[in-house]
């Protein structure tokens, strides 16, 4: 897609892949902030839009062989969410977790911010958790239960789409905690900067959280932005 100052992040991430690593770079909220455009965001980050274009521009040709993620079908995009984007982020949070609790239980007293993090983290978690079981066992149920229908055009029940409308719902009351936390994460660990005297561990986890930050930030995007919109089209 031709990139303009009038497309919304949301738009850029999806129809670019690669993009989202420019928008972390810059600390461009692309999940719950999607809906803001690009015109915005480079003024509230003191960005240059052309730059910004250009960044953006460069590594999505550097991509080879791959396709817009709304031109998928809405089985593949569970299909994707499943083996792909809660495989990721599980195997990330078993990695991430117990660094995290080391380096507090180490540096805690005189980096008394990586207690903090590691708190965060553990809510973070929790939420995670919440969502990619709201998401298994209610949101795809919902959307399975439509798409099973004999024919397209099969009458769709009022009690199908409140269902499907209720799960959408659970899930986006979950997403901005976690993003909340994130931000919190990186203002405590200066956008995950370790300090002079750290260790390799200590250095290692802020490399690790931030890779983590980023992961959960691309599936929040995904489901918000791509699943949910794909699901209510079934619907409409």
């Amino acid at each position: 897609m031709g990139i303009v100052k009038e497309n919304t992040v949301a738009e850029v991430v999806s129809k670019n892949l690669g993009s989202d690593h420019i928008f972390s770079k810059y600390k461009i909220d692309f999940c719950c902030g999607g809906g803001m455009t690009l015109e915005a965001v480079c003024k509230e980050k003191d960005i240059a839009f052309e730059v910004l274009k250009h960044e953006i521009e460069s590594v999505n040709d550097k991509i080879n062989g791959t396709d817009s993620l709304t031109d998928h079908d809405l089985g593949s995009l569970m299909q994707m969410a499943q083996n792909e984007y809660h495989q990721t982020i599980n195997n990330s949070f078993e990695l991430t977790m117990p660094l995290a609790s080391k380096v507090a239980d180490v540096h805690g007293d005189s980096h008394i911010e990586v207690v903090a993090i590691n708190e965060h983290l553990k809510r973070i978690r929790a939420y995670i958790n919440r969502t990619i079981a709201s998401t298994l066992d209610s949101f795809f149920p919902a959307i399975d239960d439509i798409l099973r229908l004999d024919h397209p055009r099969a009458e769709i029940t009022m009690k199908q789409i409140e269902t499907l409308k209720g799960a959408i719902e659970t899930l986006s009351s979950e997403k901005r905690p976690i993003v909340d936390l994130f931000n919190k994460i990186s203002d405590l660990s200066s956008n995950y900067t370790a300090p002079e005297d750290a260790c390799n561990s200590y250095r290692f986890l802020y490399q690790s959280l931030q890779q983590l930050d980023n992961e959960v930030h691309k599936y929040l995007h995904f489901e918000k932005h791509i699943l949910k919109p794909k699901a209510l089209k079934i619907i409409a």
